[in-house]
């Protein structure tokens, strides 16, 4: 009879489900899956900033660069699919946390503990991150010197839009769903100054009336030169990113403008 006991635990232990994978375990295999690296970036104002980097698939030549700027309040990994496909189309990419985001909070109060004031000259500040990310990734290996292309997620498009003004290596910009103003910025001002600058804005159908409007604002503001492109994505706010079909249409966009003779010869 005393071999019942052990016979009935050894029974329930056959029977129990295997234990679900942990958390650490799961994010570790998702990481795996990046093509990407994490890297420290340092700010002219000595920030330290996380980002992604994707470095060039092709050995060959000089890759063009992209730099990945994330929504307020959000962070690098919003953007992720959108770097993978990048990278797959050639470029070389890097994603940042802005300053009090993501892991590059350090001892900043996080976004939401900021008021409105203190919003708007911290989201002023990070422009020194978008410049840190422009001059970072066109010094690595195998990165072009001069062909840098932003893209700003609703709010980092502000950012992308003033910081692509002062840069004369940013061959183009990408658009998802920005807001006409916001944080003291003024994306459809700043659009007009571009000066023809290529720039694509994806934006869900709620928001296509505004985005066209920015298109022709630009339009009207430079000889009626439609330097703006736009895409409807699918889904709703906040979205753009997660629509394959519009990240494709963006990512096409982007490779045109960074290899136009590429994309000549294709024709």
């Amino acid at each position: 009879m005393a071999l019942l006991p052990a016979l009935l635990a050894v029974a329930t232990l056959a029977a129990a489900p295997a234990p679900l994978q942990s958390t650490v375990e799961a994010s570790a295999k998702a990481k795996q899956v990046s093509s990407a690296t994490a890297v420290e970036l340092t700010s002219e104002d000595k920030r330290k900033l996380a980002g992604s980097y994707w470095a060039p698939k092709d050995t060959k030549g000089a890759a063009p660069a992209a730099v990945l700027v994330h929504d307020a309040g959000g962070d690098r990994s919003q953007l992720a699919e959108v770097g993978e496909r990048l990278w797959k189309q050639g470029f070389a990419v890097v994603a940042i946390d802005l300053r009090g985001h993501g892991e590059s909070l350090g001892t900043d109060k996080s976004w939401a503990q900021l008021s409105e004031e203190e919003r708007g000259r911290a989201w002023t500040f990070a422009l020194r991150d978008v410049k840190a990310a422009a001059e970072w990734i066109t010094e690595q290996t195998g990165v072009h010197t001069s062909n840098v292309s932003l893209l700003g997620d609703r709010a980092g498009a502000t950012l992308v839009t003033r910081y692509a003004q002062r840069d004369d290596n940013v061959r183009c910009i990408v658009l998802l769903e920005p807001p006409t103003e916001q944080l003291g910025f003024n994306v459809a001002k700043d659009v007009a100054t571009l000066a023809g600058l290529p720039t694509c804005i994806v934006a869900p159908k709620e928001c296509a009336s505004s985005a066209q409007s920015i298109a022709d604002g630009g339009a009207a503001a430079n000889d009626g030169n439609k330097f703006v492109e736009v895409i409807c994505a699918k889904g709703g706010s906040g979205q753009c990113a997660a629509d394959k079909t519009a990240v494709v249409g963006l990512a096409k966009f982007m490779s045109t403008q960074a290899n136009p003779q590429k994309a000549a010869d294709k024709k």
